[in-house]
């Protein structure tokens, strides 16, 4: 949520083309955020193509199948909020836009974007949770793998690492 939060409203104009994107593909937004809880509706057929160019709708029943209380779990969870103030403050200008000046280009229709703003329209961010470094087992283990791939690839040149018996990694040619 902080992410879709973050690059549509409040780096608005370096992300014109993602708005014209979501605005283009808006149909998907509404359909997400009306999308009923009935897990009929969101389990998703499989198709398999027949002999004679016919298409067989398959439902897997020994897969697992979706309950109404998943559903309705990850539904409440999903960050539409702001993706839908978004579409309902910019399509209406951009639909105005677009007949007002008889535009069929998509340039200008991202140029108008840029310039656009939609601070104090959109709910304000989370704050950004910092948290302090608590090392463990894992971390170290990644870190110091990290630091010593720093230190290998940064020093290639002079190849101080070829006589040695230091081994990253290993390439398999098949």
């Amino acid at each position: 949520a902080v992410v879709s939060t973050q690059s549509t409203g409040y780096q608005f104009d370096g992300n014109a083309h993602l708005m014209y994107s979501i605005i283009r593909k808006r149909h998907v937004f509404h359909q997400l955020s009306n999308l009923p809880e009935d897990p009929s509706t969101v389990a998703k057929p499989s198709r398999k193509q027949r002999a004679g160019g016919e298409e067989e709708q398959l439902y897997c029943s020994e897969e697992w199948q979706p309950s109404r209380e998943w559903v309705a779990s990850w539904r409440k969870k999903l960050p539409l909020q702001t993706i839908m103030r978004l579409l309902q403050v910019l399509v209406p200008q951009v639909e105005k836009i677009c007949i007002d000046k008889n535009l069929t280009d998509e340039s200008e229709i991202i140029s108008f974007l840029q310039n656009g703003t939609l601070v104090g329209l959109l709910p304000v961010p989370h704050p950004i949770l910092m948290r302090k470094y608590q090392p463990n087992a894992a971390t170290s283990v990644w870190f110091r793998r990290y630091m010593w791939g720093l230190v290998f690839l940064r020093n290639t040149a002079p190849p101080i690492w070829c006589e040695t018996t230091i081994k990253l990694f290993e390439v398999q040619k098949m």
